[in-house]
């Protein structure tokens, strides 16, 4: 969300539930530095969001370890979790 809005201007919705909502949906296998990256972390609701920055990668705030990180999608506990992913387009 700040990235985006400070960055680039551009003002998403504000929760990751919400935010699926936004740009164009893109398949995992085509994903560009910029995507959203969306998982299902609790419930069935999707409940967390990460920024894909290349290489299987996201940077996103860890709610349990209260920092920024940097992921990979190919660990499991992502991997399991993963829902869709979407291109934010002005």
């Amino acid at each position: 969300y700040s990235i985006y809005l400070n960055i680039l201007g551009i003002k998403l919705n504000r929760s990751s539930g919400s935010q699926v909502k936004n740009g164009i949906e893109v398949a995992k296998s085509d994903l560009i530095p910029g995507d959203l990256v969306f998982f299902r972390t609790s419930g069935k609701n999707i409940a967390h969001v990460g920024l894909y920055i290349g290489d299987n990668n996201m940077i996103h705030a860890s709610s349990g370890r209260k920092q920024v990180m940097i992921s990979s999608l190919d660990e499991t506990y992502y991997k399991q979790r993963y829902v869709t992913a979407r291109r934010i387009i002005k």
